[in-house]
């Protein structure tokens, strides 16, 4: 009989960005492997979940609401759901999904996750220019809150920029919450991914042709991800089978940030 290392089994786990792309991806997944899927967006949800929940993350009163309709304690939260930035989105409402909306329903969410339960967000190999920006990063994430997390990013449209910041700003909360979690038994990590061949994707060929985005950060293997090979190791790092690994901000995109590392190849990001 084969051995389940991962033991989703009847665990409780809640998804944003259910509806499509990586969400989607890890919503489906999930429930396939026998968990119960509360699976939130501000889109309708189409994978196979226990319940769809209406959330924008533009709005705390959505965030709360959301949070009301999951049922008792939590197993494990994946935050999936986010804005790809300009042209379509502006850098406030970006960051505001990214990063301060996804901050806000995680630590209201935290006191509802179990002991040995996890956390894992989504945030791109964008943001492999926190340690040069940390200093920034840290002092958005001293504010507490929903509100002051936002007027901080108003106050500051030069450091808050959009997708960039908010995905280093991911990077950034994971690194320190994971010693003060790790005291309540709680891991926290979060997946860089390459480029993924999602609904986003069309979005940032907006700001960049096609054409460039490959020359400049397909992974080497000489093409973009699918979403389910970045929800897999998002599920993975949530799993019983990562029970010893938080803190970590996992690079998944075939080598491309290796090379950028041993400066095999240069980086727009750094």
């Amino acid at each position: 009989m084969p051995i389940d290392i991962l033991k989703y089994e009847g665990k409780r786990c809640v998804v944003t960005g259910a509806a499509s792309g990586m969400g989607g991806a890890c919503a489906q997944t999930l429930s396939d492997l026998g968990a119960e899927v509360y699976g939130l967006d501000v889109q309708n949800i189409k994978p196979d979940v226990h319940r769809a929940i209406q959330l924008d993350l533009l709005q705390e009163s959505s965030i709360d609401a959301a949070l009301e309709q999951v049922d008792g304690e939590v197993d494990c939260l994946f935050n999936c759901a986010g804005l790809p930035g300009a042209p379509r989105f502006s850098a406030l409402d970006t960051c505001v999904v990214n990063i301060v909306g996804l901050r806000d329903l995680t630590e209201k969410l935290l006191p509802r996750i179990k002991r040995g339960g996890a956390i894992a967000s989504i945030t791109s190999v964008a943001g492999m220019g926190y340690p040069n920006n940390r200093e920034n990063v840290h002092a958005f994430l001293d504010t507490p809150d929903f509100a002051s997390g936002k007027a901080w990013c108003e106050a500051h449209p030069e450091i808050a920029n959009g997708y960039l910041f908010s995905k280093q700003a991911i990077i950034g909360y994971t690194y320190r919450r994971a010693a003060e979690l790790g005291e309540r038994g709680i891991r926290i990590n979060c997946l860089s991914p390459a480029p993924t061949d999602t609904p986003m994707m069309e979005a940032f060929h907006e700001q960049m042709p096609k054409e460039a985005m490959d020359e400049h950060f397909q992974a080497p293997i000489g093409r973009n991800a699918t979403p389910e090979e970045m929800a897999e190791p998002l599920i993975l790092l949530n799993s019983e089978a990562s029970r010893f690994v938080s803190g970590v901000n996992l690079f998944v995109d075939h080598g491309y940030t290796a090379q950028v590392f041993c400066e095999q190849r240069p980086s727009l990001l750094l």
